[in-house]
């Protein structure tokens, strides 16, 4: 499923109300990917809306139900994909885990937090894509940690 157009529309509207969508196109903005763009979403801001925030868990949680039926597990890619990730887990009853950049420095030095148990069906969110890489690398992460998607041969359901 994709979002229809009218679903879409209305979470962009959504977005450049909060101003959570920004142009500056004589100051080019550098995501964290090193690309350089004129536009930059901060979908943090609608964490702090509550009705827009509602909106759009709703339609990620439509949108993962629709695409892979009852995962095991919902994974957030930190820092931006945790909160979407867990309103996700918690919405559809799920556990949920999330992955750091890096391991941690500190602690038990996990680069995934949470119990992974015996998940094999995983649907990962992000929040923005650029390049992909941070989100192919927590796919790699959950598989060193032993977890497995089932779908598409055996790969991590993405989605962002």
């Amino acid at each position: 499923m994709s979002l229809s157009l009218d679903e879409r529309r209305k979470v962009a509207e959504s977005l450049l109300r909060i101003k959570a969508i920004q142009l500056a196109p004589e100051s080019p903005f550098t995501w964290a990917s090193g690309l350089r763009s004129p536009i930059y979403c901060d979908n943090r801001m609608a964490l702090s809306h509550p009705a827009v925030r509602t909106h759009i868990r709703q339609q990620l949680c439509a949108v993962v139900e629709e695409r892979f039926g009852k995962p095991d597990m919902i994974a957030g890619v930190a820092t931006g994909g945790i909160a979407w990730g867990a309103y996700v887990a918690h919405e559809l009853g799920l556990p949920f885990c999330y992955v750091r950049g890096e391991v941690k420095g500190h602690g038990k030095g996990n680069r995934v937090e949470g119990d992974l148990g015996k998940a094999r069906n995983v649907v990962v969110i992000e929040d923005l894509v650029s390049t992909g890489k941070s989100s192919l690398s927590a796919v790699d992460a959950l598989r060193e940690e032993g977890a497995r998607g089932q779908r598409n041969g055996g790969d991590f359901h993405l989605w962002f």
